[in-house]
């Protein structure tokens, strides 16, 4: 009996098949999942790339599928009644968003921007997902864990005193966006982050972090070297 040889079309299909499990089980919620329990994930998945400032969603418009950020960092942020802007998080590589009402479309509050470019997310029909929750327990608690931890992350960002520990909070989440954990933006595109002026950026919060070594920059241009992530966040809980 001949052995089947597959076509080049299912050929192709399988081998992207295979480089999106691998990539998927590169996302620390997906880490512990056998290969072949994520064939099927997989093959319902897309892989898309963003652009500095490109949207991942908007608000009032009817989410279908959940998304897992596999690189770069995605800022969730509101519009206020009176056109203030704020931070709700910032989404570090690895998360998985999208999560509500998984039996049916979700329509957010919120809005999602890329801060890289390269930033690359894999998204997933809700329904497939939802399946796989069910198939698996205990990635159904820690999903339900990831979404309880970001909400308490949003109350302590907007809990936090000055624009100091506010910045603090962004940069140690925007250096996870690569090795060197460089932050590029500039300090113009930080300010609204932090929900203030770029002059209490560059002559009051960045000097101040430089000054206790948690940061290191030469210019406004230049990019901003995260020296110290885990004293960044702990530094909200010191007395400021």
């Amino acid at each position: 009996m001949q052995p089947t040889t597959m076509s080049p079309a299912v050929k192709q299909e399988a081998d992207r098949h295979r480089v999106t499990v691998a990539a998927l089980r590169r996302v620390p919620f997906f880490r512990e999942v056998p290969e072949d329990t994520l064939v099927p994930l997989a093959a319902a998945s897309t892989r898309h790339v963003l652009g500095h400032g490109d949207n991942l969603w908007e608000p009032d418009n009817a989410i279908e599928v959940v998304f897992v950020l596999a690189a770069g960092v995605v800022h969730l942020y509101r519009h206020l009644e009176n056109g203030e802007e704020i931070t709700v998080a910032l989404l570090d590589p690895g998360q998985v968003c999208g999560l509500a009402d998984l039996d049916a479309a979700f329509v957010p509050t919120t809005a999602a921007q890329a801060l890289f470019d390269e930033t690359v997310v894999y998204r997933i029909p809700r329904r497939p997902f939802a399946a796989f929750l069910v198939a698996n327990p205990a990635l159904a608690l820690r999903a339900l864990a990831a979404s309880c931890r970001r909400v308490r992350d949003a109350y302590d960002l907007h809990a936090l005193p000055d624009a100091r520990a506010r910045l603090a909070y962004a940069l140690a989440h925007l250096a996870t966006a690569n090795r060197e954990r460089m932050v590029w933006l500039t300090h113009e595109e930080l300010a609204p982050l932090v929900g203030v002026g770029r002059e209490t950026i560059t002559r009051y919060a960045l000097p101040d972090l430089r000054g206790r070594g948690l940061i290191a920059y030469g210019g406004h241009r230049r990019g901003i070297h995260v020296l110290d992530s885990a004293q960044l966040l702990a530094l909200p809980k010191h007395s400021l």
